[in-house]
């Protein structure tokens, strides 16, 4: 029973570990993401880029509130 646990506790390390790395080097590789995570917010730009489907639903409410 110890022997599986260890097991596990190992393989999910491991796959954690991944996790976190790859997440770090995502971070750093698409440019804006590091300031959106400190700051909270994206240019619109970047928004438009990666998150095409956000980008038209905040530029809808936007507009919807202009008006």
């Amino acid at each position: 029973m110890i022997r599986y646990a260890l097991l596990i506790h190992a393989a999910s390390a491991i796959v954690l570990i991944h996790a976190i790395l790859i997440h770090m080097y995502m971070a750093f590789w698409v440019k804006g993401s590091i300031k959106g995570m400190i700051e909270g917010k994206v240019s619109r730009r970047w928004a438009k880029k990666h998150h095409p489907r956000w980008y038209r639903k905040v530029e809808a409410e936007e507009q919807k509130d202009e008006q």
